[in-house]
């Protein structure tokens, strides 16, 4: 949850050049990367445990990307 939190306070004022909404797009890219990585983890692991450990990581990283698009949306920074 702190991720998230940290994410919203790092975009929560509104961008007003491009630099600033570059910097938002590599933020959406990485998280987008990292719920495709967590999706490949998810169908690669076999023990018990780390499938838990695996399906928590998948939501995470997906509500993280879906936040940060949402937030995108709002602004009008165009993906």
């Amino acid at each position: 949850m702190n991720i998230i939190y940290n994410i919203r306070n790092k975009f929560k004022t509104p961008k007003k050049d491009n630099h600033d909404n570059d910097d938002f797009l590599k933020a959406l890219d990485e998280a987008h990367k990292e719920w495709k990585d967590a999706e490949n983890y998810f169908k690669n692991v076999t023990d018990n445990d780390l499938i838990d450990y695996a399906i928590y990581e998948m939501k995470a990283a997906r509500k993280k990307y879906i936040y940060l698009l949402k937030e995108a949306k709002r602004k009008g920074i165009k993906v």
